[in-house]
């Protein structure tokens, strides 16, 4: 037997359904603003805090370069000497990186970027003292750039034709170590550093052929060394934010208030602004 509803029970069935729906965004909603009163705590708590900055003795570098691969046809014909001089003028960034001249400005970076968050660079250890919530430490205890060929994509010419050109990216993996009370936390983050097409067009060989023009935006080592000062930046941005969110997470569970692992918050400190993030911060070596 089919039962039907009246219409005042379907009224009804939707009016609780609203009704849920209304609770569960008004429940999000304090969720959210709980969490973020609870950042701008973190904010206000953590100025004047002292941030060790720990680096390693050298980078390890890697060219995977397809071009410069020995097994390819085109090198695998040449002697010891032609292949290494050939492999030499075809990396463009990895074998120029002078590891002290990427630590300096990467470190120099850091420290400025400490300073608008509030917090100062100082190296506060002895033999007594520990981490806690105004004294931490940040260690970069890796870090590998790997230089490779990898393919453009570009519009050209005409509204939606596009192409594909080759180029170099290079890309810098670091792993690290953090500590504001007992625990120590190890995490991750990549970025990458490419080639790009400033411009694009066709035009006409002499026997009426189509030719794609492309002008490069070329990498080179002073562009490499300015994207140093980039990730000094980032890393201590997502320093901080991942203290702020261990904050957080420590008073929502403190106070029994939900919370989601998943919740993850950025702090911008020229704006004073608090917002969420999805990937835009560090990866918990559990999350992998």
């Amino acid at each position: 037997m089919i039962m039907k509803m009246s219409i005042s029970q379907r009224v009804n069935e939707s009016m609780r359904c609203k009704m849920l729906l209304m609770i569960s965004l008004f429940s999000l909603f304090v969720s959210c603003s709980s969490q973020k009163k609870l950042a701008y705590d973190f904010v206000n708590k953590s100025r004047g805090a002292s941030v060790a900055f720990y680096v390693p003795n050298e980078l390890k570098k890697t060219n995977v370069r397809k071009d410069c691969n020995p097994k390819i046809p085109e090198l695998f014909v040449l002697d010891e000497d032609q292949l290494r001089d050939t492999i030499e003028a075809r990396t463009k960034i990895v074998n120029k990186i002078d590891d002290e001249i990427f630590f300096e400005v990467m470190i120099n970076s850091f420290e400025k970027t400490l300073e608008d968050y509030g917090l100062k660079l100082e190296y506060w250890e002895d033999g007594d003292s520990k981490p806690d919530s105004l004294h931490w430490i940040v260690d970069l205890s890796h870090v590998e750039i790997q230089e490779q060929l990898t393919y453009i994509l570009s519009e050209c010419g005409v509204e939606g034709n596009v192409e594909f050109f080759e180029g170099t990216s290079v890309n810098v993996a670091s792993w690290f170590g953090l500590m504001n009370d007992e625990k120590s936390h190890f995490l991750f983050t990549e970025q990458n550093c490419e080639e790009y097409i400033a411009d694009c067009y066709y035009s006409l060989d002499s026997l009426n052929n189509l030719l794609a023009n492309v002008e490069y935006k070329r990498l080179t080592i002073d562009e490499f060394y300015n994207f140093a000062v980039l990730l000094g930046k980032l890393y201590a941005g997502y320093s901080y934010d991942f203290f702020m969110n261990e904050y957080v997470k420590k008073e929502m569970r403190k106070k029994e208030k939900e919370y989601s692992d998943n919740t993850h918050l950025r702090y911008d400190p020229y704006e004073s602004y608090i917002y969420h993030t999805h990937s835009d911060r560090f990866i918990l070596m559990e999350e992998q």
